[in-house]
Parts: structure tokens; sequence; C-alpha cells
């Protein structure tokens, strides 16, 4: 009898009060947390790639001089659009832009190589690299824009 009396008390522990599969965080925190983490930590990694893309082929001199004057304009924008991520927060029009350049800095050495322009295979793996962190980290910030969309517009759960 006290067998399962005690087995009685120890399931009734483990289970949760309310079937929600939400965490237990106040939608305030949850939503302020959502947003540190898209403008803030996903913002540093975003401009850390753009000032290797900016700083990285005028640091070190090597390679085409039209692959380099891309890479300058291309980061020197991206650290613009970035730093005011960072500092005043964004939306999802900031993403878009991220991505967009991401996804040129994935094309521009076969574009620019196609138009009998000087690339470098270095500045190729840099611009490839880099293009593809920008795309990544828009489209994780992109997937956190939707969740915090859908998490203010969900109706609170229900407290029993």
């Amino acid at each position: 009898m006290a067998v399962q009396h005690f087995q009685s008390q120890s399931q009734s522990q483990f289970q949760p009060r309310h079937r929600s599969h939400q965490a237990a965080v106040p939608p305030a925190q949850a939503h302020a947390f959502r947003q540190g983490l898209h403008d803030q930590v996903i913002g540093v990694v975003m401009f850390a790639a753009s000032a290797a893309l900016w700083v990285f082929p005028m640091a070190t001199h090597d390679g085409a001089k039209d692959a380099q004057v891309n890479e300058a304009v291309v980061g020197a924008f991206l650290m613009f659009v970035v730093g005011l991520r960072i500092y005043r927060g964004s939306s999802w029009r900031s993403d878009a832009i991220v991505g967009l350049a991401g996804l040129w800095m994935i094309a521009s050495p076969y574009v620019l190589g196609l138009q009998n322009t000087a690339v470098d295979n270095g500045s190729r793996v840099l611009d490839i690299i880099v293009g593809c962190v920008l795309v990544a980290s828009a489209l994780v910030s992109l997937l956190i824009v939707r969740a915090d969309r859908r998490a203010e517009a969900a109706p609170p759960p229900s407290r029993r």
C-alpha cells in the first residue's frame, strides 16, 4: 500500500500543470529574448562578416582590383545597414537587404568573371564564404521575426 501511495505521489509531481508545450517564460520576456537575439547576436555575426568583407581584401592587397572594389563597396554598405540594425533595432527589411547582399557575394565572382574582369581565387573563396554566412544569418533572423510575430498573435495560455 505504501509503495502504491509513493508511486502515485511521484507520478503527480512530474505531470505538467497545464497541457501547453510553451515555455514557462512570460510573453514579455520571451519577446525581449527573441528581439535581443535577432538584433544583437545575429547582428554581430552579420557585422563581423561585412567587416571581413571590407577589411580583409584591402589589408592584404591580394587579388584582383575589380573584386576588391566590389568587396569594399558591398562590405561598407553592409556595415552601415548592420550597424543601424544593431543600434536602432531592425525589421524584415534589413534581413532582406543582408540576404540579397549575401546572394550577390555568392554570385559576384562568377558574374564579374564572365565580364572579362580579373577575379582571384582567394577573393572567390572569401566572397562565397561570407555570402553564405550572410544568407544563413538573414534566414535565421527572418525565422526569429516570424516566430516572434506568431507568439504575439497567439492568445495567451489559459491558467487553471
